[in-house]
């Protein structure tokens, strides 16, 4: 080769191209070595992490994918212990999303309220946790659980889309909502049966497995509380719809149904309360306006309801004063939760009683993220909670962030959810768009559902099917609330004051 060619050569190789080269080296090298490993949970993380990148640049792709594997992960986990690692492959994706996302704080200043203070929350709990370090596993670990759907909800709320993307994913759930039923079913006919060891005689704690497609497992306990919150919660969307008249009136009944039918094949005690509240909330001003209607449609609401209470006695082969006695126990009595020591109530007051203004730091910024959490089958134990085996510390949302963030951490996570129903309050007082209308109704619905939940378990906290839903609405509420503070009219899916649904 001459030198002139060689020369030539060389200068058309600029700085980018050597990144690259020596990127793609890398990327093959690591490769080559976890497919040395033959380990699925590594290749598979890698593929997520790979695929992860590509995917910023086709974001609207990454939710897809977020959505639908994301509400079906609790399914596939419960396949088999080589599925376990799945969760952090979604995590990875989603956490991805916060690159494009942080730019979009940096240049826009239309944010919704509630989305700066979750960015805040999330930057707090990480400071805390600096401050109060334990261990870099410990740290990842509970990062992940707090936060592994927060890059979706950025995205849904800061990101361009098109108004038909929303439609479409609100679709999406609409049917995953759906496909409860079928999952539904094979869990109470046949995961039950062999979870009571001879399908004759079944319990409460037997229907336990019920949980759609959020998670069943046959050797714990179930997601079916939070698969029964996700379902009322899209019933409270289609209600809204029905309301501003998008949806018939027969096919939102339909619909509602194929909702509610999963919700009685299980033990599903928390639907007593959720659909009485939703209801409620989703009625409110019919009962100024419309009371006699109001009152009859209540009515039936409590029939229905009673019914799932009579499903729940029937299975506990009990009377409804024992249950309810039982119930208070567990609940804000002394009994303990399981076969842990405490329950809702004594969890909060154990966190209270190991604090003191003597340890400030601890009672206000937490003990770090992750502390509390304690599961046997899981390597990565918070130093806290190995320190209360037995104890559940973490048995809710509100006793992890008290253990792992502190007051303030527990007051500005509660704060993302009133300002959040404030501006929903703000949208159907101001905005003229009936669709806008009815969605703002509904995720005040879901919001006092997941406030509740915040005291039910720690499912906002550490079950990623329930904490996407969490960051599905949020995220959507977002998208709204932006497109309100913007300087032309929400801009929604094509509108349907003349298309039925």
């Amino acid at each position: 080769m001459k030198p002139e060619s060689f020369n030539l050569m060389i200068g058309s190789i600029n700085f980018k191209t050597i990144v690259a080269f020596l990127a793609m080296s890398g990327v093959a090298v690591v490769a080559g070595l976890v497919a040395a490993t033959g380990s699925p949970i590594l290749v598979v993380m890698v593929i997520g992490m790979l695929s992860g990148v590509a995917l910023l640049m086709a974001p609207q792709l990454s939710i897809w994918m977020l959505l639908l594997l994301g509400m079906f992960s609790g399914f596939v986990v419960s396949l088999g212990p080589e599925f376990s690692k799945m969760p952090w492959a979604l995590t990875l994706l989603s956490i991805l999303l916060l690159l494009p996302v942080m730019i979009k704080f940096i240049e826009n200043n239309k944010i919704p309220a509630f989305i700066w203070i979750a960015l805040i929350f999330m930057i707090y709990a990480v400071l805390a946790s600096f401050v109060q370090w334990q261990s870099l596993s410990q740290f990842i670990a509970g990062f992940k659980r707090y936060f592994q759907m927060y890059g979706l909800m950025f995205a849904l709320a800061l990101l361009t889309f098109k108004p038909e993307d929303y439609k479409r994913w609100f679709k999406l759930m609409l049917i995953i909502a759906l496909a409860q039923l079928p999952f539904a079913l094979y869990e109470r006919f046949v995961l039950v049966s062999w979870r009571s060891g001879s399908g004759s005689i079944v319990g409460a704690e037997d229907t336990d497995v019920v949980a759609g497609t959020l998670g069943a497992n046959l050797e714990g306990g179930s997601s079916n509380a939070e698969m029964a919150a996700f379902l009322i919660m899209t019933m409270a969307f289609l209600i809204g719809r029905w309301k501003g008249g998008m949806v018939e009136k027969s096919r939102t009944a339909w619909l509602c149904l194929l909702c509610l039918l999963p919700l009685g094949l299980g033990e599903t005690k928390i639907v007593i309360l959720l659909l009485p509240l939703v209801w409620l909330i989703m009625m409110r001003e019919d009962f100024k306006n419309k009371s006699s209607r109001f009152l009859l449609q209540f009515l039936g609401l409590l029939i229905v309801t009673s019914s799932f209470g009579l499903i729940y006695i029937g299975l506990n082969k009990s009377t409804a004063t024992d249950v309810l006695t039982q119930s208070l126990s567990y609940n804000v009595g002394t009994q303990g939760y399981g076969n842990v020591i405490l329950n809702r109530t004594t969890a909060i007051s154990f966190w209270w009683a190991n604090h003191n203004w003597n340890d400030t730091l601890e009672l206000l910024l937490g003990h770090g993220l992750g502390s509390s959490y304690f599961n046997p089958s899981n390597p990565v134990a918070g130093h806290i909670g190995v320190q209360y085996i037995g104890y559940g510390i973490d048995l809710t949302t509100v006793s992890s962030l008290l253990w792992d963030t502190g007051v303030l951490g527990l007051l500005l996570f509660f704060t993302v959810f009133i300002i959040a129903w404030m501006s929903a309050g703000r949208l159907r007082k101001i905005s003229c768009s009936p669709e806008v209308i009815a969605d703002a109704l509904a995720i005040q619905a879901c919001i006092a559902v997941l406030l509740i939940f915040t005291y039910y378990d720690m499912a906002l906290v550490n079950v990623l099917p329930f904490e996407l839903i969490a960051a599905a609405i949020l995220g959507y509420l977002g998208y709204l609330v932006r497109q309100q503070n913007s300087s032309s009219p929400p801009e929604m899916p094509t509108s349907t004051r003349d298309k039925k649904y």
